[in-house]
C-alpha cells in the first residue's frame, strides 16, 4: 500500500508481550490516546533506504517540534514549499482549521498486526490486518522531499551519536574502534524490533481529537520504554519474588533482631596460620595446580567475559515426560507403597530428629536434611549395611546442626528411625477396603531385615520377591509389572496408592498404572511436585480412601492443565532436579534444583571438561576452595562434590538475588544507606576468606548474593574459581610479587594494578570491592563503554582511567569516606594487610550520618528507594522515572540497561 495518512493507537501490552508477565502488568495500566501519523512501508517507490524493512509511523501534532528536536519537521499545507518547509497534501488536512506539523523525527518502527485464519485443509492461514486511511494524501513531489529531509535527520542524528562515543581520553574515536563489551544472550531478553499498532477507523474517531491525542504518544512510549528496560532482563520474575518474600518476611519480623547483621569477624595477624583441622585442606589446595593463574605463557587473555553457550551436552538423567492422571475405571487390587501408607516413617525420623536437638524450632527441615544425608551416603557408600549409613547420617545432621552428639543419643536416634510405627488409621482402612472386596498388597519393603516392623494390619499381604536398599531411595520398575501377577491382566484395575512422588508414583504413572497419593500432615515426599505426574487420586489418608473409591468421578479424573516449560528439565547425581538456568560461563553454568526426596532447594554448578586436553577444569579447584573456607555463616555450604556422567558437580546451598539483580530491583542505583550496610558485609566475607590464606581475584557484584526466609538478609559471597592461596600453609611465607601476568577477574571492578599486569594480593581484593561499591551508588563506572581499537588497548585505558582523572572525579561525586578508603588501598604494599576495621568504620559512619540503625532495612525491604522499585503494588508510571525530551526514543542506553533498537 502507497504511503497513507492513518489515526493510530498504541498497544502497550502487544508490543510488551517479549517482557516477563511483570511487564506486561504494567504494560496494561498505560493508556494510550489515538495519534494521526503518516504510514511509509517498504512498498511505497523510492523509499528503500528510508525503509528498509517493515513500516513506520511518523506523528502528526498541531505542536511545532521544539528544543532538541527544533526543525525536524514539515508544516501540512495545501502547496509544496521547501523553503518554508511546507509540504502539498490533498485535501487540505486542517482539522477545526488549526495547522499540523509532521515530525520528521523519530520514527516509529510498527510491527503490523497479523490475523491467524484456519484454512478448509486443516492448515493456518496468516495474513496482515487491512489498514483503514484517511482520503488525504502527499503529492510525490512533496513525499520524496519528506524522505529526503527524514534521511538527513537520521544521518546527522548517527554522526551526533557517533561523535558521541568516548575513548576514555582525548584523542577521538576512529573508526572500526568497538567497545568490546557484549552483553551475554542470558542477561537479557531482547526487544523483537518495534512497537504494536492498531489503525482505527476514520468515521469512528474525531479528527481534531486525534490530533490533541498525539502529543501524548511520545510520552507513553517513553514511559513504554521504561517498562522494557526495567522487566525484561533475565531473572526479573525470580528476582522480585524473592524481594517481596524478603520484604514481607521483614514487615513480619516488625523490626530486625537483634544479631540479623552477622557480627563482623576479625582478622588479627598479619599473615594466617593454618590450625590442624584446617592445615590439611590448605596443603591439599597449596599442592593442586592452580587451573588459570595469570600466566601469559598460558592464559589468554582475549575476552572480559567467557564465552556464552547453550547448556550441558552430556546426557544427565532423563525427567520423563509428563503423564496425565491414568483412569481406574474398575479397581480390584491396590497395592500400597508400604513406608508412608502404612508405616510412618517420616514419623520415626521426625521423632530420632527430637532426640538430636529437642529444642530445635523446625523439625521438619531437620527430617529433610537427614533424608538428604540418608540418600547421600548411601550413594557413596552404596554397599554399607543400612544401620551404618543411617548412624552415619545422623553424624550429618548433627554437623550440620553444630551440636555435639553423644553415643548414647546416637544409638537411640538409630533404633527410633529403624522401628517405624503403624499410622492411626491404618488398621481400620485395610478392614474396610477389605469388606469391599479388593485384594490388597504391599509392595516390597527394601532391606526388610534391617528393620523392626510392628504387626501389619491382617489381610495385607506383601509382595515376597527381594527389595534391594536402592529401592529406599530410588527407584524400582520392574516391581510394577510384576503387580499384574495378582489376579488381573489390566493395569487400570491395580491402584498403587504412595505418599512419594519420586520413588513411587513417576515410576507407576510411566508403567501405566492408576495412583493415589497420599498426603498427611508433615509428609515430606508428597509434597514435592517433579512435574511428571498427577495422580489420579489425591486423599489427605487412608481413612477417605474408600469413600472417594465409591465417587465414579474418581475413577475418570479430569486432565490436568499445564504451561508448557520453557526449560527441559534434567536430574544430576540421582537426586537433584533442575528447573531452571540460573547463569552460564566459560568454565561451567549454575542452575536451580530440588531435591527429589524432599524438594528443598539447592544450587547446581556443572562444568562440563573440555575436548582439548589442556583446556583447564575448574570446579574440583573451586570445591578444595569451598573446603577450606567452611565455616563462616556468609559462605554457601556445599552439600556435595563430585563427577556424575563425566561431569563435574557442585551442589550449594541455594541463594536468592544478587547485588546485581538486587540494583536493577532498585532502578539502577542504591542508597547511600544501602550501600554502606552492604558494605560492611561485604568487608566481613572478605577479611574472612584473607584469614584462610586465600583472595578472591574476582569481585564484582553478581558473586555476592541475599540468602533466603530468614537468612533474606544475610550477604553471601561465593564463586571461587579465579581464588588463589597467597600464603604457602608450610612455611607462612606470603607470594612473591610478580608482573607481566595477565589481568583475571573482572575488568570493570578490577584493581588499576590488574590493568597494569602485577600480581594480584588483599590489597586488589579491597579495591575491587570500592569499584563494586560505586557502582551500586551511582549505576555507571565512567571507564564502562570506552571505545579502543582492541581490547588490549581497551584494557590499558581502563586502567589508566582508574588512575586518572575520571576516577578523581567520581570520587569527587561520592562521599569523602570513599576517597579514604581508596587512598588506604592505594597506599599498601603489595603484602600489607588491609585495615578491616577501619574500612569497616568509615561504612560505619556513613551509616550513622545516614541515621541507619540495627533495625533499618535494605531498600528492597522497606520500599522507600529514591527511585522507587520494581514491586508490584510501588512500581508507578511516573515521567520522574523517564527523561523528559523527545531524544530519548532514540539508540542510547535507557537506565542503563540495555540499548533498544525501537526507533531510527
Amino acid at each position: 500500500m502507497p504511503h497513507c495518512f492513518v489515526i493510530a493507537k498504541f498497544l502497550p501490552q502487544r508490543s510488551a508481550n517479549w517482557t516477563s508477565h511483570y511487564g506486561l502488568e504494567k504494560a496494561a495500566s498505560l493508556k494510550a490516546l489515538p495519534f494521526l501519523a503518516l504510514r511509509v512501508s517498504r512498498s511505497d517507490d523510492g523509499v528503500q533506504d528510508l525503509c528498509r524493512q517493515g513500516q513506520f509511523l511518523f506523528v502528526i501534532s498541531p505542536e511545532k517540534p521544539t528544543g532538541v528536536n527544533d526543525g525536524c519537521y514539515f508544516t501540512l499545507g495545501s502547496s509544496l514549499n521547501i523553503e518554508r518547509k511546507m509540504l502539498h497534501v490533498e485535501p487540505p488536512l486542517r482539522p477545526g482549521g488549526r495547522t499540523l506539523y509532521i515530525h520528521t523525527f523519530p520514527r516509529l518502527q510498527a510491527d503490523a498486526i497479523p490475523i491467524l485464519r484456519l484454512q478448509e485443509d486443516g492448515l493456518f492461514e496468516f495474513s496482515l490486518a487491512a489498514v483503514p486511511h484517511l482520503p488525504h494524501r502527499l503529492d510525490e513531489s512533496s513525499f520524496l522531499a519528506f524522505c529526503g529531509s527524514v534521511m538527513d535527520v537520521f544521518e546527522k542524528f548517527v554522526k551526533r551519536a557517533n561523535d558521541a562515543r568516548s575513548s576514555g581520553g582525548s584523542e577521538l574515536v576512529e573508526d572500526g574502534w568497538d567497545s568490546w563489551s557484549g552483553e551475554s544472550p542470558y542477561e537479557y531478553v531482547r526487544d523483537p524490533g518495534g512497537y504494536v499498532f492498531e489503525y482505527l477507523e476514520p468515521q469512528s474517531f474525531r479528527m481534531s481529537a486525534a490530533a490533541v491525542g498525539a502529543t501524548s504518544i511520545y510520552q507513553d512510549l517513553l514511559l513504554y520504554k521504561q517498562i522494557a528496560a526495567d522487566y525484561s532482563w533475565m531473572g526479573v520474575t525470580a528476582g522480585v519474588k524473592w524481594a517481596l518474600k524478603s520484604r514481607d518476611h521483614y514487615r513480619a519480623c516488625g523490626v530486625r533482631r537483634s544479631g540479623a547483621l552477622l557480627p563482623a569477624y576479625s582478622f588479627v595477624e598479619n599473615l594466617p596460620t593454618f590450625d590442624e583441622s584446617l592445615k590439611a585442606h590448605a596443603l591439599t589446595l597449596w599442592s593442586t595446580k592452580i587451573p588459570i593463574d595469570g600466566d601469559p605463557a598460558v592464559e589468554d587473555s582475549d575476552s572480559e567475559e567467557g564465552d556464552w553457550d547453550d547448556g550441558p551436552d552430556v546426557d544427565f538423567g532423563v525427567v520423563p515426560d509428563y503423564m496425565p492422571p491414568v483412569s481406574a475405571p474398575s479397581t480390584r487390587v491396590i497395592a500400597f507403597d508400604i513406608f508412608g501408607t502404612i508405616l510412618d516413617r517420616d514419623g520415626a525420623i521426625n521423632d530420632a530428629m527430637g532426640l538430636l536437638s529437642p529444642t530445635h524450632p523446625d523439625k521438619r527441615r531437620l527430617s529433610e536434611v537427614y533424608l538428604e544425608c540418608e540418600l547421600m551416603r548411601h550413594r557413596d557408600h552404596a554397599d554399607a549395611p543400612y544401620t551404618d549409613i543411617v548412624r552415619h547420617a545422623l553424624e550429618d545432621v548433627c554437623a550440620f546442626m553444630e551440636v555435639p552428639l553423644s553415643e548414647t543419643v546416637l544409638r537411640e536416634a538409630v533404633q527410633t528411625i529403624l522401628q517405624p510405627g503403624l499410622y492411626a488409621d491404618a488398621e481400620a482402612a485395610v478392614k474396610t477396603l477389605l469388606d469391599q472386596g479388593y485384594v490388597l498388597v504391599g509392595l516390597p519393603i527394601p532391606d526388610v531385615k534391617s528393620f523392626v516392623l510392628p504387626q501389619l494390619p491382617s489381610g495385607l499381604t506383601l509382595r515376597d520377591q527381594p527389595s534391594p536398599l536402592s529401592d529406599l531411595f530410588g527407584q524400582n520398575h520392574s516391581m510394577f509389572s510384576d503387580l499384574l501377577e495378582c489376579g488381573t491382566a489390566d493395569r487400570t484395575q491395580v491402584l498403587v496408592v504412595t505418599s512419594n512422588h519420586y520413588r513411587v508414583m513417576e515410576p507407576a504413572s510411566v508403567a501405566g498404572f492408576p495412583t493415589v497419593l497420599v498426603q498427611r500432615p508433615g509428609c515430606i515426599g508428597s509434597g514435592v511436585k517433579l512435574g511428571t505426574s498427577d495422580p489420579t487420586l489425591a486423599v489427605d489418608g487412608l481413612q477417605t480412601l474408600h469413600t472417594q473409591l465409591q465417587n465414579p468421578s474418581a475413577h475418570h479424573p479430569l486432565p490436568v492443565e499445564r504451561t508448557p516449560a520453557r526449560f527441559k528439565a534434567f536430574r544430576v547425581c540421582g537426586m537433584y532436579q533442575v528447573t531452571k538456568l540460573l547463569g552460564m560461563g566459560s568454565f561451567g553454568n549454575v542452575s536451580s534444583a530440588f531435591h527429589v526426596l524432599t524438594g528443598s532447594e539447592v544450587a547446581v554448578k556443572m562444568e562440563v571438561p573440555s575436548d582439548t586436553p589442556t583446556a583447564p577444569v575448574v570446579l574440583p579447584y573451586e570445591v578444595l576452595v569451598y573446603d577450606l573456607l567452611r565455616g563462616h555463616p556468609g559462605i554457601p555450604s556445599c552439600k556435595w562434590s563430585g563427577i556424575d556422567r563425566g561431569s563435574h558437580i557442585l551442589i550449594l546451598d541455594q541463594l536468592g538475588a544478587n547485588l546485581q539483580q538486587v540494583r536493577r530491583l532498585c532502578r539502577g542505583e542504591l542508597s547511600l544507606k544501602t550501600v554502606a550496610m552492604l558494605a560492611v558485609e561485604m568487608l566481613d566475607r572478605i577479611e574472612f576468606v584473607h584469614s584462610r590464606g586465600v583472595i578472591l581475584r574476582d569481585i564484582k557484584p553478581e558473586n555476592f548474593a541475599m540468602g533466603l526466609g530468614e537468612k533474606s538478609h544475610t550477604v553471601y559471597l561465593f564463586d571461587f574459581g579465579l581464588a588463589k592461596l597467597y600464603v604457602d600453609p608450610l612455611t607462612g611465607a606470603h607470594i612473591p610479587f610478580r608482573e607481566g601476568r595477565v589481568g583475571l577477574g573482572t575488568p570493570q571492578y578490577a584493581s588499576y594494578n590488574v590493568h597494569f599486569g602485577r600480581e594480584q594480593g588483599r590489597r586488589d581484593d579491597i579495591e575491587a570491592l570500592g569499584n563494586v561499591l560505586l557502582f551500586l551508588l551511582h549505576g555507571r563506572l565512567p571507564w564502562q563503554g570506552v571505545y579502543s581499537p582492541s581490547i588490549e588497548a581497551k584494557l590499558l585505558r581502563m586502567g589508566e582511567m582508574k588512575a586518572g582523572s575520571a576516577f578523581r572525579d567520581l570520587l569527587a561525586r561520592s562521599p569523602m569516606e570513599f576517597t579514604t578508603y581508596f587512598d588506604h588501598c592505594r597506599g599498601l604494599k603489595f603484602e600489607d594487610k588491609p585495615d578491616y576495621t577501619l574500612l569497616r568504620l568509615l561504612f560505619s559512619q556513613i551509616m550513622d550520618k545516614e541515621g541507619c540503625t540495627e533495625n533499618s532495612s535494605f531498600d528492597w525491604e522497606d520500599g522507600n528507594s529514591r527511585k522507587g522499585l520494581l514491586l508490584p503494588e510501588e512500581y508507578k508510571l511516573d515521567v520522574r522515572f523517564t527523561k523528559d525530551d523527545v531524544s530519548t526514543l532514540q539508540y542510547v542506553p535507557v537506565g542503563h540497561y540495555i540499548q533498544y533498537p525501537l526507533c531510527s
